[in-house]
């Protein structure tokens, strides 16, 4: 964890927002939600969800993927930015969004048996098939 303030948006500029606080490092997910959702693995830091202040929201739209989670995207340039499990303090954002430098580093994969065959995983990552304790 991390602390720091970060600025993020999606490519349009529909959505504009700082993050504060303590950042978790970042999570390659190769779940078959974030495949679709971003035709690739995502990779997501998560703050707290008090801490995300947006500056501009118009274009932020949400979508139940799951009984316990919904995804955050723009409805204007299709950018996936968020991945939110309802009930928890926590908001994962897509690392892609924040302006450069973000300070933050890959630490492992989550839900490898979702990965496809056309790319390989760094062997010196942890890997996991669901979320880690």
């Amino acid at each position: 964890m991390k602390k720091l303030s970060l600025k993020a948006s999606c490519l349009c500029g529909g959505i504009k927002l700082r993050t504060q606080g303590y950042h978790r490092n970042v999570r390659n997910c190769h779940c078959i939600q974030c495949m679709k959702t971003h035709g690739h693995h995502a990779a997501y830091t998560s703050v707290e969800e008090r801490n995300v202040r947006f500056f501009k929201k118009r274009t932020l739209k949400w979508f139940k993927s799951s009984k316990r989670a919904k995804r955050g995207f723009c409805n204007k340039c299709g950018a996936s930015l968020f991945f939110k499990i309802m009930g928890v303090k926590t908001i994962n954002i897509a690392a892609g969004m924040f302006n450069r430098p973000v300070k933050l580093k890959t630490t492992m994969n989550i839900f490898v048996k979702g990965k496809s065959d056309y790319y390989k995983l760094d062997s010196r990552m942890p890997k996991f098939n669901r979320y880690p304790k």
